[in-house]
């Protein structure tokens, strides 16, 4: 089911405004278009049992103490007895019956959580489309933020966003790659070996036992080669 919504039409035509590749276009149009229609879905659909179930609740609980209180005064008609009896019982079974759906099927913990994911993938959303907040540059300093640079960055919080929404719901997973616990779970660049490839090096020469060695210093970490041999 596709739920016309302005807020989601409006995103769609800035998206596309936007000086991207056109792969990166395409790829942001389309799974921005699937999350947002499918949270706004689920989050309209959750709205509706949760306030209805809990208008239930809340009106049944009021009700059934009144009821119960005329049916005591009126104890000499049998047939008004009667009635009272099973209207009293009909809004109790309501009532519980209620209140075990959402306990059962968890409506309440679904309404706040999928609510609060959509606003806060909307907000991320615009803010990004908006070169502001977090994309105004604190992930580049030094240079001018641009869409184009800001992309990688914009995707990783996107997802980010979309499996704490699938924790919360489902299942939480606490093994966390290697990368992220050396770094924190809020970096964005993992670790890599070109940083130990690539880094600068330090040569000196030492004699261990009359032989001349090299020492390479690169990265924190040393490594002897032998010199090579000359004759004296």
């Amino acid at each position: 089911m596709f739920t016309k919504d302005p807020g989601i039409d409006s995103i769609q035509i800035a998206l596309g405004t936007l000086v991207l590749q056109d792969r990166d276009k395409v790829v942001l149009k389309l799974r921005m278009k699937d999350l947002l229609v499918e949270y706004k879905n689920r989050s309209l659909r959750y709205s509706y049992s949760y306030n209805t179930l809990r208008v239930i609740i809340t009106v049944g609980s009021l009700i059934v103490p009144s009821v119960m209180s005329i049916e005591y005064m009126n104890t000499t008609d049998s047939r008004t007895g009667s009635g009272m009896y099973w209207l009293v019982w009909i809004i109790s079974l309501f009532v519980t019956i209620s209140n075990g759906v959402v306990t059962l099927m968890k409506i309440d913990k679904k309404y706040y959580v999928l609510n609060t994911a959509y606003q806060h993938i909307t907000s991320e959303t615009w803010q990004y489309i908006e070169l502001s907040g977090k994309y105004s540059g604190f992930y580049t300093p030094g240079q001018e933020a641009t869409h184009q640079n800001q992309f990688i960055y914009f995707c990783h919080v996107i997802e980010k966003l979309r499996m704490k929404q699938v924790e919360d719901e489902y299942y939480k997973i606490i093994d966390q790659p290697h990368a992220t616990q050396q770094q924190g779970s809020d970096s964005l660049i993992p670790p890599t070996p070109l940083k130990e490839l690539f880094a600068p090096e330090e040569k000196s020469v030492i004699e261990v036992n009359g032989d001349h060695q090299t020492t390479v210093k690169r990265a924190n970490s040393v490594s002897v080669a032998p010199a090579p041999i000359t004759s004296s």
